[in-house]
């Protein structure tokens, strides 16, 4: 797998900043990263004419304002000589923002995902659906562990990628892994469909088939839960699983199958990080 060496943390200067801060330390305890990037965009609407009118007073730019506040919250977490740098980016360009992101070559995104009402998290939605690198959205009520990993596996692209970040993670934090796969055919087709039953059991074994052949590459105990098809969404019925199984972290491809070659992110990931969600969700790239 990648090395996770180079890592970014986007804040927004509210509380959650902590918790991500926090969230992100635990990683770093884990991995050793090699630096860390806190960023920030800057949105038009963020200072009021008033604000900026005051700032000339306090021999500051905005930049500057909002750096010294950011290294305030760094420093009560992280020791003074970690190799941490604070990247400000003005203008309220998210694409611009992205393109910056994607210039670093970051090996991971970390990003909060408020989750208290609908239409929350729009802008680190539209971030990670313009950023090459993996993105981790951590929810305001999530805590620092990640011991529990639930791996949504579907047999794609993506799959081995997936299985390598998380057997590699389980191992620096002594975790376990819950790797599920959904079988979905559509079951408002059943009345149609003759052999319905028959389908969904060749399906299910060459589910398995692919899984032990994986198992052996891998070097993975931990049995498949495969889970037939209902009228619930696959994301759904992956987050139900998670919830479950106690799961602290679900991993997920960025698309499956059955998307699109030039969708941003797929339908499973996209509705992964939904803000009716509640589980940290990293979405391998």
């Amino acid at each position: 797998m990648k090395n996770l060496k180079k890592i970014a943390l986007c804040v927004d200067l509210t509380d959650m900043d902590s918790l991500l801060l926090n969230y992100i330390k635990k990683l770093d305890d884990a991995y050793t990263f090699n630096s860390l990037s806190i960023l920030h965009l800057i949105e038009l609407e963020e200072f009021s004419d008033n604000v900026q009118s005051l700032l000339p007073n306090l021999g500051k730019s905005i930049t500057q304002v909002i750096e010294s506040e950011i290294q305030e919250k760094v420093n009560r977490i992280f020791d003074k000589n970690s190799n941490i740098n604070i990247h400000v980016h003005s203008g309220g360009d998210v694409e611009g923002f992205a393109n910056y992101i994607d210039s670093q070559k970051f090996d991971l995104l970390l990003m909060g995902k408020k989750s208290s009402h609908f239409g929350a998290g729009i802008l680190s939605g539209r971030v990670a659906r313009l950023t090459s690198c993996d993105t981790l959205f951590l929810p305001e009520i999530a805590v620092p562990t990640f011991d529990n990993i639930s791996l949504a596996l579907d047999f794609s692209s993506y799959t081995e990628k997936l299985l390598q970040l998380g057997t590699n993670l389980a191992q620096k934090v002594d975790g376990e892994l819950h790797p599920i796969h959904v079988i979905k055919i559509g079951v408002q087709y059943f009345p149609y469909i003759k052999n319905y039953k028959k389908i969904s059991e060749e399906l299910e074994k060459e589910a398995l088939k692919s899984y032990k052949k994986l198992q052996k590459q891998f070097g993975l105990s931990s049995p498949l839960t495969i889970v037939k098809d209902n009228d619930q969404h696959i994301s759904r019925l992956i987050y139900n699983n998670a919830v479950l199984t106690s799961a602290n972290l679900i991993l997920v491809g960025n698309k499956g199958k059955k998307d699109e070659g030039d969708l941003l992110i797929g339908s499973v990931a996209e509705q992964l990080i939904a803000y009716d969600k509640n589980l940290p969700v990293w979405i391998v790239k």
